[in-house]
């Protein structure tokens, strides 16, 4: 074990004083030696001077009982007679320096019996906090000796809350508090990164959303692309691949059958830069849908006629003089859009009539560009169809029994569709893994919630007869027992005011576990933070108010009868303690304890 500073002064007040430090007490003495005020020499002597050394030890104990308690302490047996001796007698240094001169000494069996004794009482130091008790401190640490099991039992008691001084379960019951808040964090997560599933938009996808985006996507992926796996779908591309490359292999052994390929292969490379992973038809009646929804705007910013400089369908209709198609409206005027012409005359009407609509600075280029997306779609498919008639005139030249040309546009359409298909799935396939990813996040939040819950049902379970766990999420009136009662909320959502005792009291040895999360203001519901997630103690005619935060709010909507009794608590929780005064009520780490 390294023997730090921390660890040296945990030592002397284990040996010392036959318990494990206080938090308070151990930093600063420990700040004390780190910043040179004080030496550990310093350290030791003060301890022995100390009160609680002197009521541990008795004042006029003998050399033999000081050296057989700080044995007893340190290494969990006692001192045989020759040692006893020694110590007594030939070795009489100061009491202050035994127990760095017995760990000194100390064989392996004893060193380890130390080093557990001192790693058990750190962990209860770290683990207590504030709500040290020094009968906790002393027990913890009394039946540790070399051995792992002891160390483990002793862990197990300062985990489990059963020494003295601790809150029973209160470990199990916040890990049960950190888990909901990590489903709660993941919520917001979620649905910053996938706003798609946060279906009410509300800055928070929650579990029921993930499932209904995942079986969105499912369907879209297995019935509205493919049933097939991606593997499947990749082994029909491979295929129809190898098909293809036969065919073309067959083609351009035929005279001008390498040229064919060629120009049928340019025209649905630019085909398909235009359409994407969709049908030639599916794009073109794409095309003409946005054409319609710009028009339909045309015919509304446009008027017939205009003064001034405003654009009409008039000065369209000029611009374009000379044409045989007068623009009277938006149809015409899309009509005379698709015919430019090939003369000059005409090429120099159109620009015209292009530059003059693009004064309508809202619609004017996009009815423009529309237009020529269908137009480039037209001409795509031209060249397409082009093509593939000069491979069936490769056909037509052969014998009747002799297809290449034509077995090539077969192929060749078939390997696109493969390959789209493959496309479509894998976009798809993304999507569902990212809507799986989150399912998949909530099932491991929900495990550990559902596992921090069966830990507290076993803990409850095998000390039935010592204490009593109670969730109050519901909101609802309990009693307290005759054992050690624990209550805390298991899902911090209600909003309702109850009561606890009635029958039974809340007294002696319970506690109400808010969680670390929540500040104690011990002053007036007025002195609220609104940026402080608080609890305050107020006094009611039945016993003690304890007011617990929803949100940050400062309890400004938090209402107070002229007897006291809260009367309204729109963003706490009122919880009466009946028959309680709140100088029986200690406050520490989001805990409320009866005292």
């Amino acid at each position: 074990m390294a023997t730090t500073t921390a660890t040296q002064i945990q030592q002397l007040y284990v040996g010392l004083l036959g318990r494990a430090a206080d938090q308070g007490g151990l930093n600063w003495w420990a700040d004390q030696v780190t910043t040179g005020g004080k030496t550990l020499e310093d350290v030791r002597a003060s301890f022995v001077t100390s009160t609680e050394y002197t009521t541990t030890y008795g004042a006029a104990a003998t050399r033999a009982d000081l050296v057989t308690s700080i044995y007893q302490n340190l290494f969990e047996r006692t001192p045989s007679a020759d040692e006893v001796k020694y110590w007594a007698e030939t070795d009489t240094r100061p009491a202050d320096q035994l127990v760095a001169a017995f760990i000194e000494f100390a064989g392996a069996a004893d060193q380890a019996v130390i080093n557990n004794k001192t790693f058990v009482a750190q962990t209860y130091t770290d683990t207590v906090g504030t709500n040290f008790n020094a009968a906790g401190a002393a027990s913890v640490i009394a039946n540790v000796d070399g051995t792992p099991a002891s160390v483990s039992t002793a862990i197990s008691n300062i985990s489990n809350g059963t020494l003295t001084g601790l809150v029973p379960g209160v470990a199990l019951i916040n890990a049960l508090a950190v888990a909901n808040a990590d489903k709660v964090a993941y919520g917001v997560t979620a649905a910053a990164s996938n706003t798609t599933f946060d279906a009410n938009k509300d800055g928070v996808v929650t579990a029921a959303e993930a499932k209904d985006a995942f079986d969105t996507a499912n369907t879209a992926r297995f019935t509205g692309v493919s049933s097939k796996s991606t593997a499947d779908l990749t082994a029909d591309v491979n295929t129809k691949t190898t098909e293809l490359a036969a065919a073309k292999l067959a083609v351009t052994a035929v005279t001008g059958g390498s040229a064919a390929v060629a120009a049928y292969d340019t025209a649905v490379a630019a085909q398909k830069t235009l359409i994407g992973n969709v049908t030639a038809a599916a794009a073109k009646t794409a095309a003409e849908g946005v054409t319609a929804a710009v028009k339909a705007s045309i015919d509304v910013a446009v008027p017939a006629t205009a003064t001034g400089t405003a654009v009409s369908f008039a000065t369209l209709s000029q611009a374009f003089a000379g044409n045989a198609t007068a623009i009277t409206d938006g149809d015409s005027l899309i009509i005379a859009l698709k015919t430019p012409g090939t003369d000059t005359a005409s090429i120099t009407a159109h620009t015209k009539l292009v530059t003059e609509l693009a004064k309508v600075t809202t619609f004017g280029a996009q009815l423009t560009a529309a237009v020529d997306k269908e137009l480039a779609l037209i001409k795509a498919a031209g060249d397409v169809t082009s093509a593939e008639n000069t491979l069936k005139v490769i056909d037509n030249s052969l014998t009747a029994s002799v297809v290449e040309g034509a077995d090539y546009i077969s192929k060749a359409v078939a390997q696109t569709s493969a390959n789209d298909l493959l496309v479509k799935a894998q976009a798809a396939d993304a999507t569902l893994n990212t809507a799986k990813v989150v399912v998949d996040k909530y099932t491991s939040l929900d495990t550990a919630i559902l596992s921090s819950k069966t830990a507290i049902n076993n803990f409850v379970a095998a000390n039935a007869d010592k204490v009593t766990i109670t969730d109050i999420s519901g909101g609802t009136s309990v009693q307290a027992t005759a054992k050690a009662d624990v209550f805390y909320f298991a899902n911090k959502a209600t909003t309702t005011d109850f009561s606890i005792g009635g029958t039974n009291n809340f007294g002696t040895g319970d506690s109400i576990v808010l969680g670390s999360g929540y500040t104690f203001n011990s002053g007036a519901l007025s002195t609220g933070n609104s940026n402080t997630l608080e609890f305050f103690l107020v006094k009611s005619t039945t016993g003690t108010q304890v007011v617990i935060e929803n949100d940050a709010f400062g309890n400004s909507n938090t209402v107070v009868g002229a007897d006291g009794n809260i009367t309204a608590s729109p963003n706490a929780t009122v919880i009466n303690l009946v028959g309680v005064t709140a100088d029986h009520l200690s406050v520490a780490n989001g805990v409320v304890s009866y005292v």
